[in-house]
């Protein structure tokens, strides 16, 4: 079969390795198709943080082709969400509270990240049933709505641990990626009183207005973006929750000093690598913020979308903007240039 391998620094090259088989307690998937992720770009970019050596790919939807011993509850046939793992087999004090995004052992168990290879393939091995977010996708959901779920998840768990009320106001910083614009879809359906976003540039104004923006203001035009927000929202405060998703520490600036009311939450989603020597913690000590990390998704947060993608309750239309053949993940997907990567939002591999 085809696989598309990630060896370091802009050196991702497709090769052929051999079809894998089911043993017990594992599963073989026919990959329908694959996110390509910031993750990966990162990675291809810098050659750091991915295995090398590894098949690329964790934003994985597949169709079942073989069945490995002791398997039940799977048919040949079923089309999969192959997310990360579940609990890990120790069950150590973060999966024994159900806390299994933070398990300790997760990160070399997770597929196409640093554990075994991904979907960027013809087929993957699901090594372990048992310890794998796997979840059967029904015939009445698209399976490109349903592999948007790695970004959208990341989004309902920052909701679902936030503090979030019906008819609050809110700001999402850097709303303009898939899961920032995520969040701007479900913060909407959520019912949220008034929602701004904080985004660079104009090329994403569209779709953000699309899926529900009241207002878009441009962090480096705008002088004053907490008297601006003050006017906005027409409560005399800036917003009750403010959700950070651009990863930088500019948008974390924004998000404390100038978006967040005294008494709120800033839910810092986006991953921010940078040292914080713009942040004055004093400002957020006087307002008493609540600041509060939220790190990927659980299986039930899958189970949440899957839930609202079949009742109709929400949909991403737009959110995907470009399809590639598995042969042209280089030139077309990971190493896009700045300039032509802007216009794209959730770009898709085809690995048949």
């Amino acid at each position: 079969m085809k696989a598309a391998v990630f060896y370091g620094k802009g050196d991702v090259r497709l090769e052929e390795r051999e079809k894998p088989k089911a043993g017990p307690n594992q599963l073989v998937v026919k990959m329908d198709c694959v996110g390509l992720c910031g993750t990966d770009v990162e990675a291809f970019k810098t050659g750091e943080f991915l295995r090398r050596g590894m098949t690329l790919g964790h934003e994985n939807i597949g169709m079942v082709v073989e069945i490995g011993e002791g398997v039940e509850g799977y048919q040949i046939g079923d089309h999969l969400i192959c997310g990360p793992p579940t609990f890990c087999e120790a069950m150590c004090p973060s999966c024994q509270r159900g806390e299994t995004n933070l398990c300790k052992f997760a990160l070399p168990e997770t597929r196409g990240i640093q554990g075994p290879d991904g979907g960027y393939a013809e087929y993957m091995h699901i090594h372990d049933v048992k310890h794998t977010t796997l979840k059967k996708i029904p015939g009445s959901i698209d399976l490109k709505d349903a592999v948007l779920y790695d970004v959208v998840c990341v989004g309902i768990h920052a909701m679902r641990i936030s503090r979030l009320r019906f008819g609050d106001n809110v700001a999402v910083s850097g709303g303009g990626g898939p899961v920032g614009l995520s969040l701007v879809r479900l913060l909407k359906a959520a019912g949220v009183r008034k929602l701004a976003v904080l985004q660079r540039g104009d090329h994403k104004t569209e779709i953000l207005k699309k899926y529900g923006a009241d207002i878009i203001i441009d962090p480096e035009k705008e002088e004053d973006i907490s008297g601006k927000l003050i006017e906005f929202f027409g409560t005399g405060e800036l917003a009750d929750v403010v959700f950070e998703c651009a990863g930088t520490k500019a948008s974390l600036k924004n998000c404390l000093e100038y978006a967040a009311r005294p008494g709120g939450q800033v839910m810092v989603v986006g991953q921010v690598d940078e040292p914080l020597d713009n942040i004055i913690p004093t400002a957020s000590f006087v307002k008493e913020l609540d600041i509060h990390f939220s790190f990927v998704f659980t299986a039930k947060d899958v189970e949440v979308y899957l839930d609202m993608l079949g009742s109709g309750k929400i949909d991403f239309p737009g959110m995907v903007t470009c399809e590639i053949p598995l042969a042209d993940v280089v030139e077309k997907g990971l190493g896009l240039e700045r300039e032509a990567r802007r216009k794209q939002i959730k770009i898709l591999i085809d690995p048949s």
